[in-house]
């Protein structure tokens, strides 16, 4: 009866040690150009979409596509993941850098913090023009860390096109009229 309980008892201890590790936790970078002009670069950190930044590069600076993913930081438990990267394409010496750090909520373009959104229009330039995408929803993410790259990148695709703004972008709204003129 003691072999069987002592067995049991191991058994036990085992599994329990194997369930403390946790489900297998995925976090990545890529970029891919959506359409022409219009590339966009999006981050995943542990299981969950952090950012999407659909940008318009400044071509007449240089633009290297081969570095418009982020480089990520892979953070301890405590800490959150950290994605850096530039909008030309460049990690190091960017002149269109950006900051992501999901678990705080942060983006920061060129400088400029943003918070409540993770999804951005950027037309690269002096002064770039950012806009907020508001009320994104992603759909359910995978278990499995192995396909989160395929999701992250059908979600990309997914929501510009669901989405009118992203749809259009880079387009221009019209210019408003202005006061005190006629038209003939």
């Amino acid at each position: 009866m003691a072999r069987i309980l002592a067995a049991s008892l191991a058994a036990l201890l085992l599994g329990l040690a194997s369930c403390s590790k946790g489900p297998p936790v995925a976090t990545g970078s890529g970029a891919v150009k959506l359409k022409d002009p219009v590339w966009v670069t999006y981050g995943w950190s542990r299981n969950r979409m952090a950012y999407i930044i659909y940008f318009v590069p400044n071509t007449a600076v240089g633009f290297n596509a081969d570095g418009a993913a982020a480089t990520v930081k892979i953070g301890k438990d405590k800490e959150g993941d950290v994605f850096d990267g530039g909008l030309d394409g460049y990690a190091e010496k960017s002149k269109s850098s950006f900051k992501v750090e999901p678990k705080k909520g942060e983006v920061s373009i060129e400088g400029k913090l943003y918070r409540g959104a993770n999804v951005f229009l950027v037309k690269v330039g002096t002064p770039s023009k950012v806009e907020q995408i508001q009320g994104t929803v992603f759909t359910q993410a995978p278990k499995d860390p192995e396909e989160f790259a395929a999701y992250a990148e059908a979600e990309v695709r997914r929501i510009a096109k669901e989405n009118p703004k992203i749809g259009e972008f880079p387009k221009d709204p019209p210019p408003p009229d202005k006061p005190g003129t006629k038209k003939k």
